[in-house]
């Protein structure tokens, strides 16, 4: 079952702790037991004694930007386009329904016309410093947009939207179906952390 930001995500734990570790996915997994993922379920049909979870750790990036990325427009389902929603920082401003507009844009696939659909307006990002413990905490920042490429250089926004689009694409070949896509943007480098079938 896709719950795509239902269940808790702690990021910047250290291995090195073992308490810390443990606390953290101890925090995750009792997050199947929390009131929006029992209400979800129900009205999905799942009965809770079939609840299970299984617990991803992964490394931790330090994102410029991250992204949800859908293959297939979600708003009017036409396959031509891939529709993504930017965030700066941490994916955890886009998955925790932070209040704000992510950057949204509409590629075609097929001849890298890239459409901004919205600006992103979220007050503050999500980062994580690289001194300091690493202990599931994040430091938030007031975003300058001005000083952000995706706002204020438009051929960085469409070289941007131009490699979603084709990493889209070719995810979409890869595994045979839409697919709704995370990742996130690192210096010049895109990193797919997630990839599954978009419904």
């Amino acid at each position: 079952m896709s719950a795509a930001g239902l269940y808790d995500s702690i990021p910047n734990v250290s291995l090195c702790d073992p308490s810390a570790f443990g606390a953290a996915v101890g925090q995750v997994w009792a997050s199947l037991y929390t009131r929006r993922a029992v209400l979800s379920r129900r009205a999905a049909g799942v009965p809770q004694r079939d609840a299970k979870m299984a617990i991803l750790v992964q490394e931790m990036l330090q994102p410029d930007l991250s992204f949800v990325l859908h293959t297939i427009s979600p708003a009017d389902h036409d396959p031509k386009f891939v529709e993504a929603e930017v965030a700066p920082g941490l994916g955890e401003t886009l998955a925790s329904g932070t209040r704000g507009t992510p950057w949204r844009f509409s590629c075609d696939k097929f001849d890298g016309k890239v459409t901004t659909l919205a600006f992103a307006n979220f007050s503050e990002e999500m980062v994580v410093l690289n001194s300091g413990p690493a202990n599931g905490e994040v430091v938030r920042l007031t975003v300058d947009y001005s000083k952000k490429p995706l706002s204020v250089d438009s051929t960085f926004r469409k070289q941007l939207g131009q490699r979603l689009a084709a990493i889209g694409q070719f995810l979409e070949q890869k595994f045979g179906s839409a697919q709704d896509v995370e990742g996130c943007l690192v210096g010049k480098d895109i990193f797919i952390v997630q990839s599954r079938p978009q419904p």
